[in-house]
């Protein structure tokens, strides 16, 4: 048999073989890239059994929610009911995230009374918090330096830095401890981490009882000018969307202040209604 015969009878060998091995084999044997045929949506692997995450922040997607770092994309969410827990809004595609530059970094960091981790884990160029758009109470929390609570309106897609210095404490002096939410279900099995950091030693606060269900309403709050600061009940906000803040709120009278230095100061009492949403627009030039 000459070469050239010997030759072509191979190269048909080798085709045969790789016909009959299972999809994917062939190719993946032989050390070649590979194209397996892919879902064209991924709510296909839905009925399969999701896999644990290997890191938190995998596909860039997983959100804090009620204490754990959740990915909605394996299951339904909210996870628990509504009516039970009516103050999340979730919406997929509005992430937005938050870089918090402080000392010192192993101050704990809670959201809206779930703790979230350590300010070493948000701090660094590649890390941050992950959240759902809308408003949140971030709280920083170390023993022996004074409590530090920032209201922050995340406008969807948006990144937020909060940079702070924990004042320590005269000795005597006790730091107050974050209020803490009651504990929600955890998400189903493989759909979420914990916090990256353990909590080390839980806050002298006790967890507040079991809250009646409140249905709640919306401000939709514009002011300008837009870097005027903004007070709703006496407590300050800060947004990533300069001059517009969305905040879910109790039903009722709420006072909101406006206020700049050289212009004059604004106050008033809006009424929000319940499951509507409220617009207030301020010009304090």
């Amino acid at each position: 048999m000459s070469r050239r015969t010997r030759s072509i009878a191979s190269m048909a060998f080798l085709l045969v073989a790789t016909l009959a091995l299972p999809t994917g084999v062939g190719a993946q044997g032989r050390g070649e890239e590979h194209h397996a045929p892919q879902p064209q949506h991924r709510v296909e692997h839905h009925h399969l059994p999701a896999p644990p995450l290997p890191h938190w922040s995998v596909r860039g997607q997983v959100v804090f929610v009620g204490g754990y770092f959740y990915d909605p994309f394996y299951g339904p969410y909210p996870w628990w009911l509504r009516t039970a827990y009516p103050w999340y809004f979730p919406v997929f595609e509005n992430r937005a995230n938050v870089r918090i530059i402080a000392t010192p970094k192993e101050a704990a960091v809670y959201v809206d009374g779930f703790y979230a981790g350590i300010v070493d884990d948000f701090d660094g160029f590649f890390q941050s918090l992950p959240l759902l758009a809308g408003g949140h109470q971030i709280v920083l929390y170390f023993d022996g330096y004074r409590t530090v609570r920032e209201n922050v309106y995340l406008h969807p897609g948006s990144t937020m830095k909060l940079t702070h210095t924990l004042e320590p404490l005269p000795a005597g002096e006790k730091s107050e401890a974050p209020l803490l939410t009651p504990p929600v279900p955890p998400p189903p099995t493989g759909t979420y981490m914990p916090p990256r950091t353990a909590q080390q030693a839980p806050p002298a606060a006790p967890l507040p009882g079991e809250a009646p269900a409140i249905a709640l309403g919306t401000l939709d709050l514009c002011v300008e000018p837009t870097t005027a600061d903004v007070k709703i009940d006496g407590e300050r906000w800060v947004s990533t969307e300069q001059g517009h803040y969305v905040v879910a709120i109790k039903p009722g009278q709420h006072r909101v202040e406006v206020f700049e230095d050289g212009h004059r100061r604004f106050s008033t009492e809006v009424r929000v209604v319940e499951g509507e949403t409220t617009p207030l627009d301020i010009n304090i030039r």
